[in-house]
């Protein structure tokens, strides 16, 4: 992949992460969700927060902060050993983005068996 492309992707994860983290953020502060602190750190709370339909506002948070620092770290790669062992570095961002994606998802998806 051009490193341009690699570069605009990088800056297009990094606006959304901007909106997605400022949500994850607002949502901490008390008199913006209405619940303390100490009541938005118990198990029930995120459990509630993450089973709302905001719930997947966490996970593309999720997914666009695992893909910027994967991408990040391609870019590094294609800098350290350029040329053949590009095909390399995207196989294994794949493999890497595609396994933690999973993990991510699972754990979203589980949450109601675990809590209840």
């Amino acid at each position: 992949m051009a490193a341009s492309r690699l570069q605009l992707w990088q800056y297009l994860t990094a606006i959304l992460m901007v909106f997605f983290l400022g949500y994850h953020l607002a949502e901490r502060v008390p008199w913006i969700s209405g619940v303390s602190y100490e009541e938005g750190l118990k198990s029930s709370h995120v459990y509630e927060v993450y089973t709302s339909p905001w719930g997947i506002v966490l996970l593309l948070l999720a997914y666009t902060a695992l893909y910027h620092g994967l991408n990040g770290v391609r870019g590094i790669l294609y800098e350290w050993k350029p040329g053949k062992w590009e095909r390399l570095w995207d196989a294994l961002f794949w493999l890497l983005f595609i396994v933690f994606a999973v993990l991510a998802t699972s754990t979203i998806a589980l949450l109601p068996s675990l809590h209840g």
